[in-house]
């Protein structure tokens, strides 16, 4: 029986080696995809922009390089956070990935906010006019490649869970929305000959431009918010703790189990979730107590396919 049990907990280990490696083989695809798809978008937009002289498509071009940068610098942290947890590092590389994408949130916010002051520069300067067509034709091409990088990545998204990968696909969704904007926007003078739209015409691509830095900031500056979160280990958003309330109360109420306080920790894509409990006669033993936190991590990772789970018995002293 115990050579059963000897064999049956490598089998175990084994499959799941096997599927973290999978995982990290899509993980590495997923971002080899953006990244390519980044270095792409990064010189065809820097032609442009020499080409047509727009600020909205300089912008999108020096958001689109900061964004390549820090892709590049992923594939040298993803190894990392599949390695065990150890007494050195009780928490493994988590918070590794966790700072990555608080540096990647403020650089994107820093670049934003830099190309806003330019632009407001150029329009006290009297504004520029640009090929509104070409800006216009370039701006819905992009928006179909972009597209077509967004439906590959969320399908690998799917399967990883990972979020590096999230992070690349808000973005890729940012430059889509974006440059869908910009389309529209600039299609209009060659479709309307309204006056005020003559007027504005000089200032016409800043304006754009600024109007698109507003609607990207947001995004980097909410990174960078839920990223410090989790970097000094405060409680997941209460949509998440809800959650794993309610999944943990559906199977341990048929063990009569009272949970007295959840500690819930979630650092990069990991979650760390103690359940400290009380039982009626104040007896559970070891063995029951390891077939209910089997039984409670198999409800709990179809959800959250990355955690730690551990119950603890609560002692009045």
């Amino acid at each position: 029986m115990e050579q059963d049990s000897d064999s049956e907990s490598d089998i175990n280990i084994n499959s799941e080696s096997a599927l973290q490696q999978s995982r990290l083989k899509l993980e590495k695809r997923a971002l080899a995809i953006s990244m390519y798809g980044g270095i792409f978008f990064v010189f065809i937009e820097f032609a442009m922009a020499v080409f047509t002289t727009s600020q909205s498509i300089l912008m999108d071009s020096v958001y689109d390089a900061a964004e390549l940068i820090m892709v590049i610098a992923s594939f040298r942290i993803i190894p990392l956070l599949y390695r065990p947890t150890t007494e050195k590092h009780p928490f493994g590389y988590s918070q590794v990935e966790t700072i990555f994408v608080t540096i990647k949130g403020a650089m994107l916010t820093a670049v934003t906010v830099g190309l806003v002051l330019s632009n407001i520069q150029i329009i006290r300067d009297g504004g520029h006019i640009v090929p509104f067509a070409s800006v216009a034709a370039f701006e819905f091409s992009a928006v179909f490649i972009s597209l077509i990088v967004i439906l590959v990545l969320r399908k690998l998204y799917k399967k990883t869970n990972s979020p590096l990968v999230k992070v690349e696909i808000d973005g890729w969704i940012i430059d889509s929305a974006a440059s869908t904007g910009l389309g529209i926007a600039f299609i209009l003078p060659k479709l309307f000959n309204w006056n005020w739209l003559v007027y504005i015409s000089p200032y016409l691509d800043q304006i754009m431009a600024i109007v698109l830095s507003l609607f990207i900031l947001p995004v980097p500056i909410k990174t960078v918010i839920v990223s410090l979160r989790e970097l000094f280990l405060f409680a997941p958003d209460s949509e998440t703790i809800e959650n794993i309330k309610e999944i943990s109360s559906s199977v341990l109420s048929k063990y009569n189990i009272d949970v007295v306080m959840y500690d819930i920790i979630k650092t990069g894509r990991k979650l760390w979730i103690s359940l400290y409990f009380t039982v009626p006669g104040d007896t559970i033993s070891i063995s029951a107590l390891a077939k209910i936190q089997k039984e409670l991590e198999t409800a709990l990772i179809y959800k959250y396919p990355d955690l730690y789970v551990e119950l603890v018995p609560e002692f009045d002293i």
